[in-house]
């Protein structure tokens, strides 16, 4: 029987708020290097990338502006993200969650650059699992930031508990290369007896935040001088539904 990586305390916290921050699975040196492999293919407005663990997402003219790139620089920031992806820590915290077997349907990085077109972008609240719609709630999430964050440079804030709900009514929004000052996020309505429980995630570079897929949540816009780059990671149960969508193009990625 494989070692229990979550404590029953983290994982009774996980089923009470819907999140857990779980620090150092990843050091910051290789949290630095990551960055500035995936910097280089940013466009000049720092627009996010989805699916960079792809191949062709990074050979896209509109991701990769910068012609000196080469094709070993792409499948090496492409082998990067798979690495993270299927990281057996993370996996297998995953696992222990769901007490089931899980995987990846994409991932997405958000560079959040200071000063760039996107710094001011603020999600509004939503909850992940509206682009998935899978009703049984087995949509999870994890993020991992790859600065230091804190509202001042675009964190993100939850209402812990939200995940208990069912999917909300949320219309469809932009929410992938939206207009800069536009601002993204399919939102749904805050329940009122969770107005006041609105918690801001304050973290350090390396650590990574698990979400429940139906916790409601948002981010606020970076106004400061230092950049709030993370890298998500999107995971389903086995063997349930998931909406493939137009931008994200899910597909399965199985693990040992």
């Amino acid at each position: 029987m494989n070692k229990s990586l979550l404590t029953k305390e983290q994982l009774d916290f996980f089923k009470e708020t819907g999140y857990i921050i779980i620090d150092d699975i990843f050091e910051q040196e290789y949290a630095s290097k990551f960055l500035r492999a995936i910097r280089r293919h940013a466009d000049d407005n720092f627009a996010a990338i989805i699916n960079p663990d792809r191949d062709d997402s990074l050979k896209k003219v509109d991701t990769r502006p910068k012609s000196d790139l080469t094709m070993e620089e792409i499948g090496e920031t492409s082998q990067m993200c798979r690495d993270v992806i299927s990281n057996k820590k993370i996996v297998s915290m995953l696992r222990e969650i769901q007490q089931n077997d899980v995987v990846c349907l994409s991932s997405q990085i958000i560079f959040k650059e200071a000063y760039s077109s996107y710094s001011a972008q603020a999600w509004l609240p939503h909850q992940d699992n509206r682009y998935i719609d899978n009703e049984n709630g087995q949509y999870l999430t994890a993020n991992w930031f790859l600065r230091d964050t804190d509202p001042d440079n675009g964190g993100i804030y939850i209402y812990p508990g939200t995940h208990k709900l069912p999917l909300l009514p949320a219309p469809d929004r932009k929410s992938y290369r939206e207009d800069p000052g536009e601002a993204p996020g399919r939102e749904c309505m805050v329940p009122e007896e969770f107005l006041d429980k609105k918690l801001d995630i304050v973290t350090k570079a390396g650590s990574v935040v698990i979400m429940h897929g139906n916790c409601i949540h948002g981010s606020y816009a970076n106004e400061s001088s230092r950049s709030r780059p993370w890298y998500s990671t999107c995971y389903i149960t086995k063997g349930e539904y998931y909406n493939v969508g137009k931008s994200s193009k899910r597909r399965e990625i199985s693990f040992e």
